[in-house]
C-alpha cells in the first residue's frame, strides 16, 4: 500500500479484505483522523500494525478475522480507542494452509492474550469466533480486564468450559456460546447478563444462571439434548426468564437422566411452552446484540 493513502484524511471506512499479499501498512495510514472502521480480514500476510495507529482516536471498529500471527496479534493490543474487535477464525479460505485464528504454541498464546485483554479496556464488542479457542488454550485467557465488554461472541470453539472471568464482567449483556459442541457446564455468568445464546451445544449438561439478576434473561439452549440440570430458577419471578429448551420428540427423554426428574420438571419441562415464540425470536433477539 502506497503511502499517499494518508492524504485521504475525511476517509471513514477502508476495507482491504482479503488482499492476501499486504505485509505492512504505511505509517501515513495515522494521518486518516477520520477513519472509524478498518477491515483487514484474511490479510494473512499482515506482519504488524505501525504503533501510530494507537493515537487514532476515531478508529473504534476494527475486523481482523482470519489472522494468527503473534507478532500481529500483539500490535491489536496499541489500539486503545477501540470499541468493536472482529478477531474470528476465518470462513473462507486463503491460500494458506490454516485459517485458525488460535496459534497450537500455547506460549505465544500466553504472550499476546496476557497483555492484549488488559488493554482493550474500552471494546463494547468482542468476537473470538471459530478462532481454535481449546480447553488448553483458554488457561491463558482472562476477560476480567474487559471492564466496557458488551457482547461476547465465542462461538464455535472447542473449549469444555468457558474462559476465566467472565462472570467479573460488569456491563456483559450478551454471551454467544452457539455451536461450541464440547462445553459441558456455563457458571459464573454476571448478573448484567441479558442474553445467552448456547444453542447447539450439543455436550452442554448443566447451566447456573446467576439468582441476583434483576433484569430480563433470556437463555436459549436449543437442541441442547444433553442438558440435565438448569441451576437458578428456583424461586425466580418467571415473568422475567424466557428458557427455551429443544428436547428431542421421545416422551421417555427424562426418564433416561439419571438426575431427579423433580428437579428436571422446575428447571426445564415447566419452560417448554416457551420453545416456540423464543424461536420465532431468536433472530431477531440475538442479531439486536451481535450484529
Amino acid at each position: 500500500m502506497h503511502q499517499s493513502i494518508g492524504n485521504l484524511t475525511s476517509l471513514n471506512f477502508l476495507n482491504l479484505e482479503g488482499c492476501w499479499s499486504l505485509k505492512n501498512l504505511p505509517e501515513s495510514i495515522s494521518n486518516l483522523m477520520s477513519l472509524g472502521t478498518l477491515n483487514i480480514s484474511a490479510c494473512s500476510q499482515l506482519e504488524k500494525l505501525p504503533e501510530c495507529m494507537g493515537d487514532m482516536k476515531s478508529l473504534t471498529m476494527v475486523l481482523v478475522d482470519g489472522i494468527k500471527t503473534e507478532q500481529f496479534l500483539s500490535s491489536i493490543g496499541q489500539l486503545k480507542y477501540v470499541k468493536w474487535l472482529s478477531l474470528r477464525g476465518c470462513s473462507s479460505a486463503p491460500p494458506r494452509p490454516s485459517c485458525s485464528l488460535i496459534s497450537a504454541d500455547v506460549s505465544n498464546l500466553k504472550r499476546w492474550l496476557s497483555t492484549s485483554f488488559t488493554q482493550w479496556r474500552l471494546v463494547k464488542h468482542l468476537k473470538l469466533s471459530n478462532g481454535g479457542l481449546s480447553d488448553r488454550t483458554t488457561n491463558c485467557v482472562d476477560f476480567r480486564g474487559m471492564f466496557s465488554l458488551e457482547v461476547l461472541d465465542l462461538r464455535e470453539n472447542k473449549f469444555s468450559s468457558l474462559p476465566s472471568g467472565i462472570g467479573f464482567l460488569p456491563k456483559l449483556r450478551c454471551l454467544v456460546v452457539k455451536t461450541c459442541k464440547y462445553l459441558l457446564s456455563i457458571q459464573d455468568l454476571p448478573s448484567s447478563l441479558c442474553l445467552l445464546d448456547a444453542s447447539y451445544c450439543k455436550s452442554l449438561e448443566r447451566v447456573r444462571i446467576p439468582i441476583e439478576a434483576k433484569k430480563e434473561l433470556c437463555v436459549n439452549i436449543y437442541e441442547c439434548f444433553s442438558v440435565e440440570e438448569i441451576q437458578g430458577i428456583e424461586g425466580l419471578n418467571n415473568s422475567f426468564w424466557n428458557v427455551s429448551v429443544a428436547l428431542d420428540h421421545s416422551p421417555n427423554k427424562l426418564q433416561k437422566s439419571s438426575h431427579s426428574p423433580n428437579k428436571l420438571q422446575k428447571s426445564v419441562v415447566e419452560v417448554l411452552f416457551l420453545l416456540v415464540s423464543l424461536a420465532q425470536e431468536e433472530t431477531h433477539t440475538i442479531g439486536t446484540y451481535i450484529d
